[in-house]
């Protein structure tokens, strides 16, 4: 065996490590169940005899530093790699690689070294525990860049952009009257605030007289702050329309009616040429500019309130002026039904509420859509684009206090296409309802779900709670505390989503819980997008995930999937392709930190808990707790096609379940890592893992496997040569360091 090793290490230093693959044909790539199984051991395979390493396992003088030995290097040395050997960096001459547009610049990153994701998820996960914190958030004496903003720049602008620090928004607008605010947007506008015909200024309409009778109802203090704020959202809307300077005009009311692009996830159906041409020539900066302007701005306007004492607020106050730019609304503290439609800004100062229609919603003749609701126990109800919709546009809703009710059909509560839409829920107990594209959803734009407090209730049908659609897009759904139930309708006779993972089950497809899913476009009309950033990060509590296929931490056509659960006692329920999977060229990337959970992978389940297929990266990581896993076939860090899966659990007494599996840690054999038959040259230049280490406690197998112990490939598999390696590890003690190594020769990564 330490021949054996000793010739693996040489092979890996000659050959560099690279991804890729579509869809796999009949001819050259079998899928997961084609795949013929290697010869399977009666009991698991003695220990091989290697001393624990003082340096990363193939470590030459000169190349990368040091690091203090640790479970998963031993692990990896037991097959004579390192951690460099992990991920691919393509070639860019290899017949038949895709060649995909749009993709972020974290997946070609963590594609090269995957170890990486797992820092690139707590790095995320921190952000929204340090920004949604209700007692900053509730900081009355915050200036500048506050905590909202943060998040929305951090978590949505940076991921897909990248070309703001979050310094501040530039807000430069003093107090002023609403009325005067209101005529001078008139006037950015350029339309007349007097009108004056035959010399004679005329009897009818004075927006100059009629503003000021109107607002007279307002409270001084209030007036103040809604002036200020209604110049800086004046200001935001010069920076929307910017955005769209180059867009023909056609284009853009053609893709904000696209309201199904969902539906072109995986496998292409519906090609829209729009949507390119709006992507080719659409000025980004200038739109998250606008969207960072009216967070901060709502958000400084939300603080500017709650800190006023003894200001007397009319219950029934009922301000509505139509500008040229949309409706302007103000209510008072009663309980009020407010219409969205058409509403530039909508301002209610407390009650119980009752919102219709698009409010807080975009659309491609009215760049913004903004509410913000003081207090009270609201209910929000559309068949339309609402609740946080950035449509071709920024759509912002901030709900500051209550127990709320959000109910809509589709592209709500925090969804953006060609636009920011963010739904902040601040404090409070709230249920929230809706069928497609939405709760945290990214189609070429950023839509951000942030609720700070609170046990919450999330349902979806499909595509959200997390989704990084096509064109790169950035969904996050981020929930600071509370035990939270997340849901995304399995059955597909409800959600009309079948899966074909699932043909003789009522089970549809998710798309959800933290999902990157690109268009793929390769076996239909050549038109692909990749995938973006789609992440659930909860912050804390006893939280149940149920979704059906395609769910929790999940990629597909180079996008990245992300779920992060930092402290409870969680319940994962996924079917097929959920928490750490992916397949064809992605990235899926679970990791829960603390509690005792359960990962669930239910009914006729397959292809989860760490499963990666053609050139993905899946990675499942469980920290501490008591855990239960169980899957009937395929997982538990299942590789296949040339992949890594990593499934790995650090501490506590672990029970694992299967009906079908040899063992954890898994890489499926194929012939064509050996062959070169014109076109597979990424599958034969390439390595692939499929790695499982259980540290600590006393774990609970199957079979013969036993705790303290080791498996491997047998002898005589054909894995060895291949650099298809399978490698299984039950230890008593130890750590795994994913810390990123600070340092790398100039010239790449070693071999």
């Amino acid at each position: 065996m330490i021949a054996r090793i000793t010739v693996l290490i040489a092979i890996a230093t000659l050959l560099s490590g690279c991804p890729a693959d579509e869809k796999p044909s009949p001819q050259d790539e079998p899928s997961s169940e084609e795949a013929p199984d290697e010869k399977k051991p009666e009991e698991p395979p003695p220990e091989p005899d290697v001393e624990p390493l003082g340096k990363r396992a193939g470590e030459a003088a000169g190349a990368t530093p040091a690091r203090e030995p640790d479970a998963l290097d031993e692990a990896l040395a037991l097959v004579g790699i390192r951690r460099a050997d992990l991920g691919w960096e393509p070639k860019g001459w290899w017949p038949r690689f895709p060649r995909v547009p749009y993709k972020l610049d974290a997946f070609d990153a963590i594609f090269a070294e995957p170890l990486d994701g797992a820092t690139y998820v707590r790095a995320l996960a921190d952000t929204a525990k340090r920004h949604l914190d209700p007692e900053l958030l509730g900081d009355k004496e915050a200036r500048g860049a506050g905590q909202l903003f943060q998040a929305v720049q951090r978590l949505g602008v940076d991921p897909r952009f990248g070309g703001f620090r979050g310094y501040s928004a530039n807000l430069a607008a003093e107090p002023t009257p609403l009325d005067q605010a209101i005529l001078e947007l008139t006037r950015r506008a350029g339309r007349p605030t007097k009108y004056v015909t035959f010399g004679t200024e005329s009897p009818y309409p004075k927006p100059v007289e009629a503003l000021s009778a109107q607002t007279e109802a307002i409270p001084e203090e209030i007036s103040l702050i809604l002036g200020q704020l209604v110049l800086e959202v004046a200001e935001a809307h010069r920076w929307a329309e910017l955005a769209f300077r180059k867009v023909d005009a056609a284009d853009r009311v053609a893709v904000a009616k696209r309201t199904n692009l969902g539906e072109e996830l995986i496998d292409a159906l519906d090609y829209a040429p729009e949507v390119d041409d709006v992507a080719r020539a659409w000025d980004e900066a200038s739109l998250w500019y606008a969207g960072l302007k009216c967070t901060e701005a709502l958000d400084r306007a939300r603080q500017q309130i709650s800190a006023l004492e003894d200001v007397d607020v009319p219950e029934d106050l009922a301000f509505d002026w139509e500008t040229p730019w949309g409706w302007i609304r103000v209510r008072g503290v009663g309980e009020d039904e407010v219409d969205g439609t058409d509403a530039l800004l909508v301002v209610d100062l407390g009650g119980d509420d009752t919102y219709r229609g698009g409010v807080a919603a975009s659309t491609a003749t009215r760049p913004l859509g903004l509410l913000l609701d003081m207090a009270g126990d609201d209910r929000y109800e559309s068949d339309v684009p609402a609740q946080g919709a950035g449509i071709t546009g920024a759509g912002i809703l901030i709900d500051a206090a209550g127990k709320d009710v959000y109910q809509a059909r589709h592209y709500a509560q925090g969804v953006g296409q060609f636009g920011l839409g963010l739904l902040a829920d601040l404090d409070g107990d709230d249920k929230l309802t809706t069928n497609y594209s939405g709760q945290g959803c990214g189609y070429f734009g950023i839509g951000l779900l942030f609720d700070a407090a609170g046990s919450d209730e999330y349902t979806l049908w499909a595509e959200g709670q997390g989704l990084g659609g096509g064109g790169g897009g950035v969904g996050v759904l981020a929930d600071h505390s509370g035990d939270d139930r997340y849901t995304a309708v399995r059955e597909h006779s409800v959600t009309g989503r079948p899966s074909y993972h699932s043909p003789e089950d009522d089970i549809g497809v998710s798309n959800a819980q933290g999902c990157g899913m690109g268009r793929r476009g390769d076996g239909a009309d050549g038109h692909s997008w990749a995938g973006g950033l789609g992440a659930l990060l909860d912050g804390g509590g006893d939280d149940v995930y149920s979704a059906g296929n395609w769910s929790m931490g999940t990629g597909y056509w180079f996008g990245i999937g992300v779920l992060h659960d930092s402290d409870g006692d969680d319940e994962y329920r996924g079917v097929t392709w959920s928490q750490g999977t992916g397949a064809h060229f992605c990235i899926g990337l679970f990791i829960d930190e603390q509690g005792d959970d359960k990962h669930l992978s239910e009914g006729n389940s397959r292809l989860s808990l760490a499963w990666a297929h053609d050139f993905t990266i899946g990675l499942l990581l469980d920290v501490e707790g008591d855990d239960y896993y169980s899957v009937k076939e395929d997982g538990l860090g299942g590789s296949i096609n040339r992949s890594v899966a990593l499934l790995i659990d650090t501490a506590g007494d672990d029970v694992y379940r299967t009906e079908q599996i040899p063992f954890p840690g898994r890489a499926k054999v194929s012939d064509q890592f050996r062959s070169r038959p014109g076109v597979n040259f990424y599958f034969a230049d390439t390595s692939s893992v499929g790695l499982f280490i259980d540290v600590g406690g006393t774990d609970e197998y199957w079979g013969e496997l036993k705790n303290d112990s080791t498996w491997l490939d047998p002898e005589d598999s054909p894995n060895w040569q291949d650099r298809n390696f399978s490698i299984g590890v039950d230890r008593p003690d130890g750590v795994v360091d994913l810390t990123p190594v600070p340092s790398k020769p100039v010239s790449g990564k070693p071999r």
